[in-house]
């Protein structure tokens, strides 16, 4: 039996990489209300860890039309479990799994850890970027004109110094943090604060990324699956919707079809052809004996430098773990055709808030479903209940 766990702490539970991290409130909060959301990419006979009253829901309601057969975690005998996939793997998931009754033999053991934690170091990115871009290679000689992006790796306060005196705006970031969390805008040059939390960054965990900052227009990943054998498979690609200020709001729901259509408007299609099969090579190199799970390449379209068209930097994250990109692409699955919506995760910090924009949502704007597949209007992907403060919804929007 495979086994389904959402840890959204995971990215803060590898920077401190002990089992006996306590994530913050939020995080707990979130892992609590959206633990029910992995039955959407969970097969038929998987289990979910999820509470039992998660597992009413999903059992009951309109979900369950779409829904593959499930267990969940407290209805089913944990020492069956075969496979775990969680959202991500640190000290802290492991204890959690093998604590709840789950063997041994079927965890990661601590040199797998340390390899994935090695793995899903910042560091990580700014070589594979650098690799992407090199003249030295075949595919940055081919496609270096469509491609932007410098990152950099410092060990030194003295290089992160002058690094700030090259660029005049810049994004330095930890090595390890949680999703928008471990990040300072570098303007200003080398003073306080950013000296304290530079070198605090580097006395804790070695290094700190700087950036310069881009004329970002688009946010996109493409998405991969490792088999934990050396193989790295394409998943799909996915594409963020952000607001003028840049922040998160969501992810697209389409056919591939219709997310491939739109990046080639901006990009030849031979270079996304081979910019899949390049992060497919590399990444099997990097992590494909290392990870088992999904993984993702978050990247952006930026405004090329002479106000001409679009380019592309490949490379601004890797996260290895599984993302709101494959949970988008994973959820186009259940779309009638024709059909696009938007992801999102929310949060209300007002007890009952949720559940009244629930009931309104519904009322307003009901779920429209045909046979197996939904057409239109509001989806909760998990329960809402008076407690919740985070919700994972698909919905309706305006998406051109």
């Amino acid at each position: 039996m495979r086994l389904h766990v959402f840890n959204p702490e995971n990215d803060l539970a590898l920077a401190c990489f002990s089992p006996h991290f306590i994530p913050p409130r939020s995080a707990r909060l979130m892992a609590r209300d959206l633990a029910a959301l992995p039955a959407w990419w969970a097969g038929p006979g998987d289990a979910v860890c999820a509470s039992v009253r998660d597992g009413e829901w999903l059992r009951a309601g309109l979900q369950g039309s779409l829904l593959p057969a499930l267990e969940w975690a407290e209805g089913a005998c944990l020492s069956a479990v075969s496979v775990v996939e969680p959202w991500g793997w640190s000290p802290l998931l492991w204890e959690q799994v093998h604590g709840a009754g789950v063997a041994t033999g079927v965890l990661p053991d601590a040199a797998a850890l340390r390899r994935i934690r090695d793995g899903s170091c910042r560091n990580r990115a700014v070589e594979l970027l650098a690799a992407l871009r090199s003249p030295d290679d075949k595919f940055g000689r081919e496609w270096g004109r469509w491609l932007c992006g410098e990152s950099f790796y410092c060990t030194d306060e003295d290089v992160v110094a002058r690094l700030l005196s090259r660029f005049p705006d810049t994004l330095l970031k930890a090595p390890w943090s949680g999703s928008g969390k471990g990040l300072r805008l570098g303007r200003g040059g080398w003073v306080p604060p950013l000296t304290g939390w530079c070198r605090r960054v580097l006395r804790e965990q070695g290094g700190v990324v700087v950036e310069p900052i881009y004329n970002k227009v688009y946010d996109l990943a493409i998405e991969f699956y490792s088999d934990g054998q050396g193989r790295v498979d394409y998943r799909g690609l996915s594409r963020f919707v952000t607001t003028p200020r840049g922040t998160y709001v969501g992810n697209r729901v389409a056919p591939e079809a219709e997310h491939a259509r739109w990046l080639v408007s901006f990009l030849p299609a031979d270079l996304w052809q081979a910019l899949r099969d390049e992060l497919a090579a590399r990444l099997s190199r990097m992590v494909g004996s290392d990870y088992r799970g999904p993984l993702g390449v978050d990247m952006m379209l930026c405004r090329s430098e002479n106000g001409g068209g679009l380019c592309l930097h490949p490379c601004v994250e890797v996260n290895l773990r599984r993302t709101m990109g494959q949970v988008a692409a994973d959820l186009s699955r259940f779309l009638a055709p024709g059909a696009e919506a938007l992801f999102t995760i929310d949060y209300c910090a007002e007890e009952g808030g949720l559940l009244t924009d629930h009931e309104r949502r519904l009322r307003d704007d009901p779920p429209r479903v045909a046979g197996d597949r939904w057409s239109g209007g509001y989806l909760a992907l998990t329960p809402v209940r008076t407690d919740t403060h985070y919700r994972a919804s698909l919905r309706t929007a305006d998406l051109r």
